[in-house]
């Protein structure tokens, strides 16, 4: 009888929320058409902005030993010179508004070399998408900030542009926009939904496919599963500074006569939470 063939199981379909496999997936040069019709997607720039589409190294060069080394997840640059840079961050940290806004800061400076004048200077655009609720109390999905008078709308200057893209706010009842197509697929984790979307868009049909031959590569799984661990770490070290905190803080207010009741309100811990902290304190 003839051998039966061994059929390999197929690997998870690596998420395209990742960082590191978004990068691989946008980042491509073979994969330009997918990224243009993601940026299509949200950006309001002229067709032919689009023409000429350059991806350059993404990380943010250092003018000084003790400058920050920023590394943004895709970077390229339009037609006309506008540079443009996309990062996803799907853990939660308190200060992404200030690092994007250095990022865009330290692109901008670094256009000018000795003897440039400041009209040379090219517009920074940045896409921000993050895997929580960053801006609180609006159920808005997608916000575009610019430098405006806060009275009058009246645009200072057109120099820099934020957009912010939350995948926790999308909807389940779509809005028929490419952006809303777009975000689902980063959102995406089964072989159902990633199927379905790729009825949705011949670009998105196209991102699905990348994205699954980038599922059976051994490095790319490799790269993301370093990536998961390191996130791992990241989110036990936060979560130990953070119980370390609130145990100061604990510590203060019951040394302060404080209730049990409103040391437990006012830090969003239960009740049980803050006896078990003042027993390991011994107060």
């Amino acid at each position: 009888m003839p051998a039966k063939k061994t059929t390999l199981p197929q690997k998870k379909i690596l998420p395209p929320k990742s960082d590191v496999v978004f990068k691989m997936l946008f980042g491509d040069e073979r994969n330009k058409d997918i990224l243009i019709d993601f940026l299509k997607a949200v950006l309001n720039l002229s067709e032919d902005e689009y023409e000429h589409i350059t991806i350059i190294d993404p990380h943010l060069k250092r003018e000084r030993v003790k400058d920050k080394m920023g590394i943004v997840d895709v970077k390229l640059t339009s037609k006309s010179g506008k540079i443009i840079h996309i990062e996803i961050q799907v853990l939660e940290q308190e200060e992404i508004p200030e690092r994007v806004t250095y990022y865009n800061a330290k692109m901008l400076t670094s256009q000018l070399k000795s003897g440039n004048e400041f009209d040379t200077l090219k517009k920074t655009i940045t896409i921000l998408i993050t895997d929580f609720n960053m801006i609180q109390d609006n159920q808005k999905y997608h916000y575009t900030f610019e430098f405006m008078d806060k009275d009058t709308g009246v645009r200072f200057t057109d120099l820099i542009e934020i957009h912010t893209l939350e995948l926790q706010k999308i909807p389940r009842e779509t809005d028929h926009t490419a952006k809303y197509d777009w975000l689902q697929f980063l959102k995406a984790e089964s072989e159902e939904e990633f199927d379905m979307l790729a009825e949705r868009s011949p670009a998105i049909k196209q991102a699905v496919v990348e994205v699954k031959k980038l599922s059976q590569s051994e490095r790319a799984q490799m790269l993301y599963e370093d990536r998961e661990k390191a996130l791992r770490d990241e989110k036990s070290r936060l979560k130990f500074v953070l119980n370390k905190r609130n145990k100061e803080i604990i510590g203060r207010m019951i040394k302060r006569g404080d209730s049990i009741a409103d040391i437990a309100d006012l830090l969003e811990l239960t009740v049980d939470a803050v006896e078990k902290a003042k027993k390991e304190l011994e107060l």
